[in-house]
């Protein structure tokens, strides 16, 4: 399979795969270890979650294993056509590769919802941005407040949520408004493509009946639109070592706090309340003292093990999911 990732000609580094697809795994637990070995073989980093729903994941690898581990998906007959996002990176994005059991691969918590059986309508980034223009159309970002804080569409509605679990409250309430404020049709994105799927089976579910959703999300859409046709205002958060990634998909100007997960603009990094590691604005006044205490711990080691020129396995870029 084709790996397709901007970069420079003869630029050394490593291939970033945002992959998931929705599909019945009864077999998900057998499924773990070989998923394991594969990329480990392909000396592969990242996280990949499995559900009886199906597969999701973020890795990256030189571009040699990232082939290797594309060409077993294709092979599979239940991930041949999964969703795939490419991006670049000079630097590893992950610290270990982990393949992690789960009761979903994007947790809602509401049971009867299987986007494998009924999904909301793709469209691609040119429709996208005729689906921007609609007056008619409601645009619907089901990430999260620190992902939305730092890039979102034109126009699009923030739900204001920290947790994807948050979603289904909100669109009930939206469903319950009367016929006359309800939205005749919704558009709906996030990162990946994966959050957005399974929100538009959620609303489908609840009687709306227009309900598209970005195929691939944002990172699809950075990839296949020209910046002078963009709709996209801001960077993309991504859940790896590069916070963010700017339009042409290489590493944004974000940073994060590594005690709350909160993304850092520069100018956030220059507060008085910013420690590297230990703390930012967005967490210094609910910390308590034994958490300071071992934020700046965790800091110490990190900085002992760069001095060793090793790397601390202390981060976790799942931490909001």
């Amino acid at each position: 399979m084709l790996v397709k990732a901007r970069r420079a000609p003869n630029e050394d580094g490593f291939v970033v795969a945002a992959l998931y697809k929705f599909a019945d795994l009864p077999d998900y637990k057998e499924l773990q270890p070989v998923i394991q070995q594969l990329c480990d073989d392909a000396e592969a980093l990242g996280t990949i979650l499995l559900a009886k729903e199906g597969i999701n994941g973020t890795i990256c690898a030189p571009e040699r294993g990232m082939s290797s581990i594309l060409e077993w998906l294709a092979h599979e007959p239940r991930f041949e056509t999964p969703s795939l996002k490419f991006s670049f990176t000079t630097e590893p994005a992950f610290l270990r590769m982990k393949v992690r059991l789960k009761s979903e691969i994007v947790t809602m918590g509401v049971p009867q919802i299987n986007p494998a059986q009924q999904t909301g309508t793709y469209v691609d980034a040119d429709e996208w941005n005729k689906l921007l223009a609609d007056p008619d159309v409601m645009v619907v970002d089901t990430r999260n407040t620190y992902e939305t804080a730092i890039g979102m569409f034109e126009g699009a509605v923030d739900p204001k949520t920290t947790n994807f679990r948050d979603f289904p409250s909100w669109a009930q309430a939206l469903a319950d408004q009367d016929d006359k404020t309800k939205p005749k049709k919704l558009a709906m994105y996030c990162t990946g493509g994966i959050r957005c799927e399974k929100a538009s089976a959620l609303m489908q579910d609840l009687g709306f009946e227009e309900v598209y959703h970005l195929k691939g999300g944002i990172l699809k859409y950075l990839e296949d639109m020209p910046d002078d046709a963009s709709k996209w205002t801001g960077e993309c958060f991504v859940f790896d070592g590069r916070v963010a990634v700017d339009h042409d998909l290489k590493p944004g100007s974000y940073g994060m706090c590594h005690a709350c997960r909160m993304p850092l603009s520069q100018s956030d990094m220059t507060h008085p309340d910013y420690e590297d590691g230990i703390s930012c604005h967005h967490c210094k006044s609910a910390q308590d003292p034994a958490r300071t205490k071992r934020f700046a711990e965790r800091q110490k080691q990190i900085k002992l093990a760069r001095e060793r020129g090793e790397e601390h396995l202390g981060v976790s870029y799942y931490k909001h999911e």
